[in-house]
């Protein structure tokens, strides 16, 4: 039985242990560097070890022209495939990018231009995710890198000549596919993905693999018949109804084309209409595959009557899931509702392992950071995820034992915490969280873990004078 409440700490190393790096030591000095990110996932290497000769070992680690991230995230991504095939029924495989932007005054070797004005790379990952309201997720199923070599804002290419590069950017989508695919063997996996995955080239492609996927419509598509998709989808009547939760979406700074897809929103239970057909897409004038034609399953979801000022919510989803019953139309929304696991683990990877302040010189060795750091973000996420969604779980699946008698004695609480839950809300209390702000974010848990780590080393301190005062 598929068992993810294993205490993190004590599993982070098993994620690394089949490590090929060309020496048995260099294995278990990663698995060393993984047990200290795990400890202490937010502050910088000089913190996260205990001495200086400790420093020079990760800085060594990470300078390692002999070592290359696959290298590093390959047993992690086994034990994903591994757990999927404990599932009972399929895995959903989530599918994103994100931008990892990093600052500094020097031009690190390697990295490229972003969308900002730093330089950095592009994140291409895959998340597995156990299918339900939990949506724990299982690990990382792969990933992929892209560095420009200018900046999208400003790029000489036009649209035809960036449609026949044949490295361009958005090929990324099947190539990842396609591994996930090939290492799946005894898993069952749906693919979900993003309106930046609506492309004709990739459906094809997905077919061809006989691949299972929910993707989210971009554009408004011509079909064979001579009408356009939009057009045929609002025709029809909802089959079935759910009510699902929004979340609340700032400006935050964001460009105006990102504002006018993604308008501010306020978080609510909004209570959509879900609705289905099959549809022939025809080929689209940038496509590259042989295919004139494709036929696949949609699926509607919109809100009739939004909240005043809130922008309706709008789905347009295609699928290979069938789509004859209401049961089958709510699953398909269900599985698509999943896909925001990935958004939380961006930020488990960015704010709760600070990923994008790692003082690195090349982009090599951040590579290589990054391959150690996907796994304990996924840690991370899978310990926030079942202390709010499986509360009573043991409180040694997000801290030690240790650990939690010293929360105990800080906080004064009359017993250490017993459930997950309790442990999370008392190490983010540490971190200065407040009750009243509702459930603690990653830059509170991120203190409070720091601190607990603190604490529970000078803990160890005491501990090791007293016994060798005895001696």
């Amino acid at each position: 039985m598929l068992d993810l409440r294993k205490c993190a700490k004590a599993a982070i190393a098993e994620e690394f242990a089949g490590a090929e790096l060309g020496d048995a030591r260099r294995t278990r000095r990663l698995q060393r560097i993984a047990e200290r990110a795990m400890d202490a996932p937010g502050v910088g290497f000089p913190r996260m070890v205990e001495n200086d000769s400790e420093l020079e070992g990760v800085y060594r680690f990470f300078g390692s022209d002999s070592i290359e991230p696959e290298d590093i995230l390959g047993p992690h991504v086994e034990a994903t495939f591994e757990r999927l095939r404990q599932v009972d029924g399929p895995t959903l495989v989530v599918h994103d990018t994100t931008d990892l932007r990093f600052g500094g005054q020097y031009v690190r070797e390697g990295l490229g231009p972003t969308n900002g004005k730093q330089q950095g790379f592009l994140l291409h990952l895959a998340l597995a995710v156990m299918p339900g309201e939990e949506r724990l997720a299982l690990g990382t199923c792969g990933m992929l890198r892209v560095c420009r070599t200018e900046n999208k804002r400003t790029r000489t290419k036009s649209w035809y000549e960036m449609s026949k590069d044949p490295n361009r950017e958005s090929l990324r989508w099947g190539k990842l596919v396609e591994e996930v695919e090939q290492r799946k063997e005894g898993a069952d996996c749906i693919h979900l993905m993003d309106r930046e995955a609506d492309n004709f080239d990739l459906f094809a492609r997905l077919q061809r693999l006989g691949a299972r996927f929910v993707i989210r419509s971009c554009h408004d598509r011509a079909l064979t018949t001579g009408d356009r998709l939009l057009a045929r989808l609002e025709k029809l009547k909802a089959k079935t109804y759910r009510h699902i939760e929004v979340s609340e979406r700032l400006d935050d700074g964001r460009g105006t084309n990102n504002r006018r897809r993604h308008p501010e929103r306020s978080a609510r239970t909004a209570r959509v209409a879900i609705a289905g057909c099959q549809v022939t897409l025809r080929r689209s004038i940038s496509a590259h595959v042989p295919e004139a034609e494709l036929t696949l399953n949609v699926v509607r979801v919109w809100e009739t009557s939004p909240a005043p000022g809130e922008p309706a919510v709008s789905w347009i989803l295609y699928t290979t899931e069938s789509i004859e019953t209401s049961e089958q139309l709510l699953a398909i929304v269900d599985y698509y509702r999943s896909r925001w696991v990935i958004e939380e683990f961006f930020k488990a990877l960015k704010t709760g392992c600070s990923i994008e302040k790692r003082q690195l010189e090349s982009y090599h060795a951040l590579s290589l950071a990054l391959a150690v750091f996907l796994p304990v973000a996924w840690r991370l996420l899978l310990a926030r995820s079942i202390s709010r969604k499986i509360p009573d779980a043991p409180a040694t699946t997000v801290a030690s034992k240790v650990q939690l008698q010293l929360l105990r004695h800080k906080l004064k609480l009359r017993v250490s915490p017993k459930t997950a839950e309790e442990a999370a809300l008392a190490m983010a209390k540490l971190g200065g969280h407040l009750k009243r702000n509702g459930p603690p974010g990653w830059l509170t848990l991120g203190r409070g873990l720091e601190a607990l780590v603190l604490m529970e080393a000078g803990w160890k301190a005491a501990m090791d004078t007293k016994r060798s005062d005895q001696s």
